[in-house]
């Protein structure tokens, strides 16, 4: 005899209502993730015939300070996501993109290339990324904020250029 064990059988018409139940709420957890897909950035768990055909090309940019304790900004060119900025004591440091970001597909400036599962998801890829990046640069002491101008062209059509930035961090 098992110690610390109870047989715990259920007999044959629970075991079927329990069956029931199981598969009810297996299919209704489903069917509310088909039904939600079109919220989520991606899609995931909804069906497409046709995949989207849309393109996306971005490029990264930051605001820095015209002048030391001046208001004013100055938007300078970040070409492929790396640059040079003075930490809190005055030392230059390197600062990369790719530092933070490891996806290649959210690190790739200024070139055009297929919008994984919808442009909507990478523009949703990429606030995240540029959130992250702005958020855990501490050497960089010049940033006050990071851009991305993002340029969109959806199945073909006329491009469309989205503005997105990160928080402001000083």
């Amino acid at each position: 005899m098992a110690v610390g064990f109870t047989n715990l059988t259920l007999t044959g018409s629970a075991r079927a209502w329990a069956r029931i139940a199981f598969s009810a709420a297996f299919v209704m957890v489903q069917a509310t993730l088909v039904i939600t897909a079109g919220g989520r950035p991606e899609a995931a768990f909804g069906f497409r015939m046709f995949s989207e055909s849309s393109t996306i090309s971005y490029s990264l940019s930051r605001e820095v300070r015209s002048g030391p304790g001046a208001d004013d900004v100055v938007v300078v060119p970040v070409p492929d996501g790396e640059w040079s900025a003075k930490d809190s004591q005055g030392v230059l440091r390197h600062v990369s993109w790719r530092d933070r970001v490891k996806r290649p597909e959210l690190g790739a400036f200024d070139a055009t290339f297929h919008a994984s599962y919808s442009a909507r998801a990478q523009l949703s890829r990429l606030t995240a990324a540029l959130d992250d990046v702005a958020a855990h640069t501490p050497d960089d002491r010049e940033t006050v904020r990071l851009l991305l101008d993002v340029t969109i062209r959806h199945n073909g059509r006329e491009p469309e250029v989205i503005h997105l930035q990160s928080a402001r961090r000083l």
